[in-house]
């Protein structure tokens, strides 16, 4: 019995611990995730993406030609770029952004619906991908084993990449301030890559193998799907931490960038730095 007491006891002075070492911070974000929705978002995406290649191709004297000749054979020399239709993959990307803020309480709306979007009387919000830059270019896999006393081995192999970045110009509407604020992130795409070394004891040979799954326009695909819904919470987290820094005292800079996570309802510390940058 006296030991229930003390674990009873010892448990509840963790927990006011707790309770009043919440930072300020901590707890104007949990003000912020409580708050009443739906907010409405008008979700728009520019009529085409830029696409830079950056694998040369093997052509004599290259770097010679007029700059529209090379930009053109770049292009037009890419394993992926070419290909890629704009319209569907504003269309995922939008959509993987639709869902992921739908989940996180907001109610989203498309181009084609803006009079609808006008007519919320709920706190409103434009979020505008203003530009969309995809890179094609080879990155390198490095690889080192050594098996015993014997040496060192290396090996260093190229796959394709593309990197996705997006330029988002936010602004709110039904608010004094307008001015429009810029975001930016990017993420990068490659071929899937497994390999390792394989020593062969009886010969004493040291061989490398490995399998490539190159990348496609498909994937490409869905993976801006991935992206739209990842960048969601990266707009949910940017909306909250604005939210904590205006509401903090005057001349007081928040310690910490927090993220929350919708599928636990937890509030984190972001300390792998993870989420848009705010560029003005």
């Amino acid at each position: 019995m006296l030991m229930r007491r003390f674990l009873f006891f010892v448990l509840t002075a963790i927990l006011l611990l707790q309770i009043t070492s919440c930072s300020p911070e901590r707890r104007l974000a949990n003000v912020f995730i409580k708050q009443p929705g739906p907010v409405a978002i008008l979700l728009l995406a520019p009529d085409f993406s830029y696409k830079y290649n950056y694998k040369i191709p093997d052509i004599d004297n290259f770097d010679s030609l007029p700059v529209n000749v090379q930009d053109s054979l770049l292009f037009y020399n890419s394993r992926l770029l070419q290909y890629i239709e704009d319209s569907i993959f504003f269309s995922n990307y939008l959509i993987g952004l639709s869902s992921g803020l739908k989940s996180s309480g907001m109610n989203p709306y498309f181009s084609d619906s803006a009079e609808n979007f006008l007519s919320a009387q709920s706190e409103a919000l434009i979020l505008n991908l203003a530009q969309l830059q995809f890179e094609e270019y080879y990155d390198s896999i490095g690889d080192e084993a050594s098996f015993g006393d014997i040496e060192l081995y290396s090996y260093e192999l190229f796959i394709t990449a593309v990197n996705v970045s997006s330029w988002f110009e936010l602004s709110m509407i039904n608010n004094h301030d307008t001015s429009a604020v810029v975001l930016f992130t990017s993420n990068t795409l490659t071929d899937n890559f497994t390999g390792g070394f394989q020593y062969l004891p009886f010969s004493g040979e040291v061989k490398y193998n490995y399998t490539i799954d190159s990348i496609t326009t498909d994937f490409i695909y869905s993976s801006a799907y991935t992206l739209g819904n990842i960048y969601s919470g990266y707009l949910y987290d940017y909306l909250m931490n604005e939210y904590i820094q205006k509401n903090l005292p005057p001349d007081y800079v928040a310690k910490n960038q927090y993220t929350y996570d919708r599928y636990t309802g937890m509030i984190k510390k972001n300390k792998k730095g993870q989420g848009f940058s705010k560029l003005r």
